[in-house]
């Protein structure tokens, strides 16, 4: 068993010739480079086992050679796949079902059934060794070709930088120089993951946030990088749906930035601000261009079709309905536009480099002497600080109420970062509480929103009367809406602080 550690990129097939000669890829290159044919096929059942555990079960054909291979799930950051696999050199062309019951998913494979072709890769492949200076070794692999699934085809054309030995940060670093130069761009799905979309596989749906296991062993800046490459895939994954109709692909994508910037402020007791900061900054600047069409999908698919079934018969709330609708729409081009950037593109390789090496820092730091430790410190300190902001919080005035919200989510954040490390019942306890503390202030920060897009829509002085009326209908509405949802926060409040804090013995 090995693991497989390779960063992948996406780039038009013109542009791979470029990325041979640049001079970066250059200035680490080492003898001289090999072209190889690979026809690859993939296996499942008919049910697709495999896919649904995570695994991809392959037997490819080069230079004249068969080799059989079971690759796991692994995780994903940034483009940066890391898996376990597993390889056997074969005589003929025929899976081997010995070999597969020495691998950990013995007992998926040991249930007999009958594994069919269900897609094929036909690649023509560029091999370059590559050594950097700090004796990080790779190989630079440029893959032309087609995934092919019974009659559907799908152009292949992408860059893998396979990390033979040394520091994952290398690749980053030649990620990012290519990046400046030239159109490539983070690779999130596997040619497996591609090749059973192709194949019809049903889609995922969005990526929501997983729960993660950290060892109480780990050390912190262990569990920093556990951690943020699961924010980072959720954003990943969310992010290349943004086509879809489905608004809850942006949703969790703006899930998975809000957890990353709360594990960034994780993160700023272990690294410098020169570090963070910049990333901070950048991930600051997207969520402002994700923003308005979050803002839009809320306000256009619940806000007024709540209140166009209250008010049946008030016709301008379909005039209403019609102007946020477009209003929507154009957030979306731009929040897709914002994605698709290379300044997002070059955010998400910085991000990669810092977890793949999140100790860097211009000085030295104190680090805590265990993941549990550094928790329990952090945890206390989101506790006090949201117990302050949100006391009271029914009085607040709306930019106070705003900064309760934001506390309060980053408190329960970073209470889910760590459940794991602490057992009972007062954990659940705690983020039941606080989860419904989060909510009622997220109820009236959407009625906020709404008042304010409201007269983006329908201005107090619109020249149309019955869109004036409607409009002070829906004011009507969010005041009243409001009102109960104050009283209620009232209540959440109260029982968040009677709620024991779960990291205290």
């Amino acid at each position: 068993m090995a693991e497989e550690i390779e960063l992948k990129l996406a780039a038009p097939a013109e542009v791979l010739a470029a990325v041979r000669k640049h001079p970066a890829v250059a200035a680490v290159a080492r003898g001289r480079p090999r072209t190889t044919h690979l026809t690859t096929t993939y296996y499942d059942t008919p049910r697709r086992d495999l896919a649904a555990a995570g695994v991809a079960l392959r037997l490819r054909h080069a230079d004249g050679r068969w080799l059989q291979t079971v690759k796991g799930a692994g995780s994903v950051a940034a483009g940066l796949h890391r898996r376990s696999e597993y390889e056997w050199p074969l005589e003929a062309p025929r899976l081997d079902r010995t070999k597969l019951a020495r691998t950990p998913w013995r007992k998926l494979f040991a249930a007999g059934a009958a594994y069919r072709r269900i897609f094929a890769t036909d690649i023509e492949r560029s091999e370059q060794p590559l050594a950097f200076a700090d004796g990080t070794r790779a190989t630079l692999c440029l893959d032309v070709g087609e995934i092919r699934a019974g009659r559907r085809r799908m152009p292949l054309s992408e860059i893998e930088v396979e990390l033979k030995t040394g520091d994952p940060s290398r690749l980053f670093e030649l990620a990012s120089t290519l990046a400046a130069d030239l159109p490539v761009r983070i690779e999130h799905a596997s040619k497996a993951a591609r090749g059973y979309a192709l194949a019809g596989g049903s889609p995922a749906g969005p990526r929501h946030a997983r729960h993660v296991e950290l060892a109480p062993e780990a050390s912190a800046h262990s569990a920093l990088q556990t951690l943020g490459r699961e924010c980072l895939a959720q954003m990943e994954v969310n992010a290349a749906a943004m086509g879809s109709r489905d608004p809850e692909y942006l949703h969790q994508l703006r899930v998975g930035w809000r957890r990353l910037r709360a594990l960034l402020k994780l993160a700023a007791s272990l690294a410098s601000p020169d570090v963070i900061a910049p990333l901070d900054e950048e991930l600051n600047w997207l969520g402002s261009e994700l923003g308005p069409a979050r803002d839009y999908d809320v306000f256009a698919l619940e806000t007024l079709a709540n209140v166009a079934a209250e008010f049946r018969g008030e016709r301008g709330i379909a005039r209403l309905r019609r102007r946020a609708a477009a209003r929507r729409r154009r957030a979306a081009t731009r929040a897709r536009e914002a994605i698709a950037s290379p300044r997002a593109q070059k955010l998400r390789i910085a991000l990669g480099a810092w977890l793949a090496s999140p100790r860097q820092s211009s000085e030295p730091m104190q680090v805590p002497s265990s993941v549990r430790d550094w928790a329990r410190a952090f945890l206390e300190r989101g506790h006090r600080r949201l117990r302050k902001r949100a006391r009271h919080a029914h009085r607040l005035d709306p930019a106070e109420r705003h900064r309760a919200r934001v506390a309060a989510k980053r408190q329960r954040y970073a209470a889910e970062f760590f459940a794991s490390l602490f057992s009972g019942k007062r954990v659940d306890a705690y983020l039941q509480a606080l989860s419904r503390l989060q909510s009622a202030l997220g109820r009236l920060n959407d009625l906020q929103v709404a008042a304010r897009l409201i007269d983006e829509v329908a201005p107090r002085e619109d020249s149309d009367a019955q869109t004036a009326h409607a409009g002070g209908v829906v004011r009507g509405w969010l005041a009243a809406s409001s009102a109960a949802e104050l009283k209620h926060l009232r209540e959440v409040q109260r029982a968040f602080r009677r709620c024991p804090a779960f990291w205290n013995p």
